[in-house]
């Protein structure tokens, strides 16, 4: 028997074979969810052999041994005798919504680019996404162009963490009296649609790729808010381009975690001067150092080598104190901030420096 020290270290040392063969454990829990084993156990409480499981699934017997060991390897499958049952990590890898969007996006949108991920820290350029969809500099002006199933995940996965915010986000800001709101990085239009339709006095502005912006604006005229929510195509990143004035609030919802500190700054000051007098610069971001649970923190914080690989080679999951710096160096100050909003999502209220 090992004892209490021994035991450590062995229990460490089986963590670290767990990181070595993540790659392949994921996909293997991957194909034990696509191809039905997790459904076909959770439907059977009672379990099934391999062969049985290989016989209901037209699976090859080998398929099924590989797949349902490797299962069992990482507990998402329990093993009596020769009968396979699914244990509670397998349920969430079948059922749970946040895993499923996790694994889809990661194996659609980051799992080839990820190969480059070295080559990307070093060069702060996203090298996976040049290997794999594109010679762009970023994946923003391409996201309506990606593959049907990696466009599917990163939206779906984009969508599911800013969706769960959004009933409070809405009511919060239909209550502020904005009557002119100016959105960078607006995307397929959700938010200006989801507050154009609570607060009919309200009109969007979005600045975004022409792509996005032309998409959005399909989705708001379909929703019936065409005639309130207006977008403009600009270069995000050219900083010499001053944004649109004279605003009650600019709006940035999952969108600054897309910059890397120096463009933050910037387009924080971009939108300081949009405001008018009494506007204000809304911030909205699930911070890591802001969770309540360690998994919001893990999935944020291990979210961050996307950005590096596929989206820009510059930016990350930030701190709320990262932010707060940045909000201090671009000339404003933070008035007010709600925290636990959906998936541990932040709202930062930002005035100008007096």
């Amino acid at each position: 028997m090992f004892d209490d020290t021994q035991r450590n270290g062995a229990e460490a040392l089986l963590e670290a074979q767990k990181i070595a063969f993540g790659a392949v454990v994921f996909q293997s829990a991957r194909l034990l969810r696509d191809w039905g084993v997790f459904k076909l156990l959770e439907d059977n409480k009672n379990g099934f052999s391999v062969e049985i499981i290989s016989e209901k699934l037209g699976l090859t017997l080998y398929a099924a041994q590989i797949l349902c060991e490797s299962g069992f390897s990482m507990g998402a499958l329990k093993l009596e005798g020769d009968i396979y049952t699914l244990t509670k990590i397998g349920y969430f890898l079948l059922n749970d919504e946040m895993t499923k969007v996790n694994m889809d996006f990661n194996h659609d949108v980051n799992y080839q680019g990820l190969f480059f991920l070295d080559e990307a820290l070093k060069s702060q350029k996203p090298s996976g996404l040049h290997q794999t969809f594109s010679k762009e500099e970023t994946i923003y002006p391409i996201l309506s162009k990606l593959p049907p199933k990696a466009k599917k995940s990163w939206f779906g996965f984009d969508h599911f963490y800013s969706d769960a915010a959004f009933v409070k986000l809405v009511d919060i800001m239909s209550k502020r009296g904005i009557k002119k709101l100016l959105e960078p990085g607006g995307n397929t239009g959700k938010w200006s649609i989801a507050l154009t339709t609570a607060s009919p006095s309200t009109t969007v502005t979005i600045l975004d790729h022409q792509g996005q912006i032309d998409v959005a604006m399909q989705n708001a005229d379909l929703k019936g808010v065409g005639d309130r929510v207006n977008g403009k195509a600009i270069n995000l990143l050219d900083h010499t381009i001053d944004f649109p004035k004279d605003f009650d609030g600019v709006w940035m919802s999952q969108f600054l975690d897309c910059f890397a500190p120096k463009d933050i700054i910037a387009l924080l000051k971009r939108s300081k001067e949009a405001l008018n007098k009494d506007g204000r610069v809304y911030i909205v971001e699930p911070f890591w150092d802001r969770q309540t649970h360690e998994i919001g923190s893990y999935c944020l914080i291990n979210t961050s080598p996307y950005f590096s690989a596929l989206a820009n080679g510059t930016s990350k999951m930030y701190r709320a104190s990262e932010m707060s710096k940045f909000v201090d160096e671009a000339g404003l100050e933070v008035e007010e901030e709600i925290n636990g909003l959906g998936f541990g999502h932040t709202l930062m209220i930002c005035k100008a420096k007096n």
